[in-house]
């Protein structure tokens, strides 16, 4: 007999409203702003964020919510996603999006870029689904959803709009 633990309840906040994929960063991954990389957990409301789509854009508002040890997290270590990218090993959400615009997006779902739940990008060798201790998860609340660096990963946030 196979024991299936359930799946751990989702963590974040929805990208979109009435969308199931959700934003959340845990506490130590830097974010790319108009002064150089910063903590998530230093980011304050105001702060100029760099985004793909629209540039430098002002952070409207920062939401801290609390992820329980053993929940369930994708772990993409250093470098598993091309050189540098993620520049350092890092824990996220599975329903956070990740943005490609390599060879995955072309060869998984036929497009020039794609933006998936870090889930779907698990292939249980390299990036996996690990426990993740207790702590702090940020979620980054923009304008609209728009694709930040994290650790060298393009990553979409929240938006006001959801």
């Amino acid at each position: 007999m196979t024991v299936v633990s359930p799946p751990s309840a989702p963590l974040g906040v929805p990208v979109l409203r009435d969308h199931s994929l959700r934003h959340a960063l845990p506490s130590g991954s830097h974010v790319l702003t108009a002064r150089g990389e910063t903590l998530v957990e230093a980011l304050v409301p105001g702060d100029r964020v760099i985004t793909r789509d629209y540039g430098i854009v002002p952070l409207r508002r920062v939401i801290r919510g609390v992820a329980p040890a053993g929940s369930t997290m994708v772990l993409f270590p250093a470098g598993s996603m091309g050189w540098g990218r993620p520049e350092r090993n890092i824990l996220l959400p599975l329903d956070q999006p990740i943005v490609l615009r390599d060879w995955r997006a072309r060869s998984l779902f036929g497009a020039r870029e794609a933006r998936v739940a870090a889930v779907r990008l698990v292939d249980g060798a390299i990036i996996r689904q690990v426990a993740a201790p207790a702590g702090s998860i940020w979620s980054l609340i923009l304008d609209r959803p728009s694709a930040i660096y994290v650790d060298g990963l393009e990553v979409v946030t929240a938006s006001n709009a959801a």
